[in-house]
């Protein structure tokens, strides 16, 4: 998947938007300190991106 085509742009430009939405939530959600609201934070949208990745790396391949 190029990362410099347009369809990679919009989808990674989506998934930015939604994993800022996501982080306030959970940070909000926590309340704990600001390390580990980071690192459980981290460990919900690292893995969120791959799966995106994955998912549509087979229909931006078209």
């Amino acid at each position: 998947m190029n990362l410099f085509n347009r369809n990679s742009i919009i989808l990674y430009s989506l998934l930015g938007l939604v994993s800022l939405f996501l982080a306030g939530f959970i940070r909000n959600l926590l309340q704990f300190d600001s390390w580990l609201e980071i690192l459980v934070t981290s460990c919900v949208i690292i893995p969120m991106y791959i799966f995106a990745r994955k998912i549509f790396s087979k229909f931006l391949q078209n």
